[in-house]
């Protein structure tokens, strides 16, 4: 009997095994905490900014936002399989969610993959820009928010999300990818309010990188859009785009972003150039405002512990209407940073930034650097010294 028994089990537990096999599910993570040191932040006395020197423990302005996930796949058969991401940003210094306090704020998503045709997703994911020119820019690769271009309005770092979106993301044919998103937008009867589409591709091949990208928002500081997702809720704004997207707004947002890198033995150059339009702005009696980025950066790696990284941006804003707009913004960036181990590193990171002109609300342009907001003059310097780990 026990013989028998055990004759009908054993096809059973391999048949598990088997199914076990064929799907996997992956907790990961990454906590980034530091000291940061702000030498002009925000302070308004009596209605008047003053600024004034800020220390602070930090988790939210690295080189990564801490978060934590869960990624799977489950194999079809016939090269297709399922996927799906759950990603929570989280700040360590609180214990909140990221993202307005948002669980899964991240990314959300579930699709199909095909290993010939490549993979369709479903849910709240990142845009085209960050995906194939992202990874060339300083901001993504090395330094995080306090580094990024004016504001991110042209999408370079992973700061842009959008939700109710549908992606595709070609194989990979010997080194070039590429893909496109929609986002339906989502909006009670308002079918094209907060609506985008974009695409994207890249090459990457030996020591050379190239990238390119094209985005299109409708409505980008309405209900749903990008810049007010229903997650975080509407984005901070400071002086440099405010007028474009605050009372009267710009109707869409467009974004081009082209980038390569090319390695050297321990050398690794990049460059990146961007360009932002903010189209129909009402309160400009439907002008449109113009930005560019002109970014050169290097990395250089002593050994396999230790490398050493800053870059170079100039912003332009064109004039809108008389000398509003008419902004320039000078900026300067290094990382150093060791590895103590495969997952933990320790790193040193400072940016310094300059402003020239008149900015979106027609006063004197001053320092903007990443998500710090504005400064109280034109100069602005910020230092991080941070631990990070990977899991």
């Amino acid at each position: 009997m026990k013989k028998g028994m055990l004759l009908v089990l054993a096809p059973l537990c391999l048949s598990a095994g088997a199914v076990h096999a064929q799907s996997s599910v992956t907790l990961y993570g990454l906590v980034d905490e530091g000291l940061l040191l702000n030498t002009n932040a925000k302070n308004v006395v009596n209605g008047t900014n003053i600024g004034g020197r800020q220390l602070q423990i930090d988790s939210v302005s690295g080189t990564n936002g801490s978060r934590w996930g869960l990624r799977g796949s489950e194999d079809l058969g016939g090269g297709l399989h399922t996927v799906f991401t759950l990603e929570s940003g989280v700040n360590l210094s609180n214990g909140a969610f990221g993202q307005g306090n948002t669980p899964f704020g991240r990314q959300a998503y579930v699709g199909l993959g095909s290993d010939k045709f490549g993979t369709v997703t479903l849910g709240r994911q990142y845009t085209s820009i960050k995906d194939f020119v992202g990874p060339f820019g300083f901001a993504l690769a090395y330094g995080g928010s306090i580094t990024e271009h004016v504001g991110n309005t042209d999408d370079i770092n992973d700061t842009f999300r959008l939700n109710n979106t549908i992606k595709y993301t070609s194989p990979d044919f010997n080194g070039l990818t590429f893909g496109g998103a929609a986002s339906l937008g989502g909006v009670a009867g308002q079918v094209s309010q907060a609506s985008a589409y974009m695409l994207g591709a890249a090459y990457n091949r030996g020591p050379l990188g190239l990238g390119a990208g094209y985005e299109f928002f409708k409505s980008p500081s309405a209900t749903g859009g990008i810049l007010n997702d229903n997650v975080a809720g509407l984005q901070a704004l400071n002086s440099f785009n405010a007028g474009y997207l605050g009372t009267n707004p710009a109707s869409a947002q467009q974004n081009i972003a082209v980038g390569g890198s090319y390695e050297i033995g321990a050398t690794k150059l990049g460059v990146v150039y961007t360009n932002t339009k903010y189209l129909n702005i009402g309160a400009f009696h439907g002008a449109t405002a113009t930005i560019n980025n002109f970014e050169l950066n290097a990395k250089y790696q002593f050994n396999p512990s230790l490398y050493v990284a800053g870059d170079y941006n100039y912003t332009k804003g064109n004039a809108v209407s008389g000398k509003t707009g008419d902004q320039k913004y000078n900026q300067f960036s290094m990382k150093l940073d060791y590895a103590l181990s495969k997952r933990t590193d320790v790193y040193l990171l400072g940016t310094f930034q300059q402003a020239s002109g008149t900015n979106s609300l027609g006063s004197i342009a001053v320092a903007d650097i990443g998500n710090l907001g504005d400064s109280s003059n034109n100069h602005q310097a910020v230092a991080r010294a941070a631990i990070r780990h990977r899991f």
